[in-house]
């Protein structure tokens, strides 16, 4: 299989992974190396790498590499839906959960490498009134933590300032009423916080949605609906062991379309604050083409897949 010609290199200079003394060029000339010609972009803010990602699809570029988190990997997807480049994440952020789902290396090198020689395959783009994302959206108690987290803390420790903001407002936090519909099906509950898994790690480290799948078409729900600040408690305890499931305040259900009706509960894709409720969610199924290793595709793809760099 001859490998692609053309890519851009899209670097996210304000990620947790990429230096004041990273130099993009570099990758350029190694594609060259590799008989690819590539471009390099280095956006200044959010839209700006959409745009850039937009134009990638534009020229025709059989890859996107994107050097950044997830937050970048979520940029570029809204740039790349529903065109034939493929979304190859390099993973350089604070958690890059999406490079662990899909069995992406760490490394800038060995992540380049396994895209060159990888495959392309087709997976569902979360939709958040005209917002992007892959991995999940949260309502509630988590995107008010992801509201609060100060930028250069997430670049000095990681994940761990998450941890740290969500310990120091979680005696404050207070479930509140919340309406929603899950394709159809009306619910009024006291909400605490929902997840919209389109893949299946949560932070990188809990399996929220653990049986979601990429490529189903689908958005896997899960709300944490205590009726007391105690039962709040218990449930956010029940966490970190991944033993929630069972607790009776803990409701689950599967939908390709879900509408949040309340105003004002916090929204966050993918690690990133975005806004308020009311919000529609939808799962836009085979949307985006993303490269990822070559050989088994990892667990949360369900279908047998096209390659479609063989196509090209």
């Amino acid at each position: 299989m001859p490998p692609p010609r053309c890519a851009t290199v899209l670097v996210n200079p304000a990620a947790r992974g990429v230096s004041e003394r990273f130099d993009g060029s570099r990758i350029v000339r190694y594609l060259g190396k590799r008989e690819i010609e590539a471009r390099l972009t280095v956006p200044s803010s959010p839209v700006e790498a959409a745009r850039e990602a937009e134009q990638s699809a534009a020229r025709g570029d059989d890859l996107l590499f994107v050097i950044g988190g997830d937050g970048s990997v979520r940029d570029a997807a809204l740039g790349l839906a529903r065109s034939n480049t493929a979304l190859a994440a390099v993973p350089a952020g604070t958690v890059n959960v999406w490079s662990k789902e899909a069995g992406i290396p760490r490394g800038i090198r060995r992540a380049i490498d396994a895209h060159i020689s990888g495959q392309s395959v087709h997976i569902d783009l979360g939709r958040a009134d005209g917002q992007a994302f892959l991995l999940m959206a949260g309502i509630g108690w988590d995107a008010e933590v992801a509201r609060r987290v100060p930028g250069w803390l997430k670049r000095r420790v990681g994940d761990i300032a998450y941890v740290t903001q969500a310990a120091w407002m979680l005696p404050r936090l207070r479930p509140r009423r919340a309406r929603w519909t899950a394709d159809g099906v009306e619910m009024d509950e006291p909400l605490a916080l929902m997840v919209l898994g389109n893949t299946r790690l949560y932070g990188g480290r809990i399996h929220l949605t653990p049986d979601a799948a990429i490529d189903d078409g689908q958005l896997d729900l899960i709300a944490l609906c205590p009726q007391t600040i105690v039962e709040g408690a218990r449930i956010a305890a029940k966490l970190a062991s991944a033993s929630f499931r069972d607790d009776p305040r803990v409701l689950e259900a599967r939908a390709a379309e879900v509408v949040v009706d309340t105003p004002g509960l916090a929204v966050q894709l993918d690690g990133d604050f975005v806004g308020h409720t009311p919000m529609m969610f939808t799962a836009d199924p085979g949307a985006l083409l993303v490269s990822v290793p070559a050989g088994p595709l990892a667990r949360i793809f369900t279908r047998a897949h096209v390659d479609r760099r063989a196509e090209r």
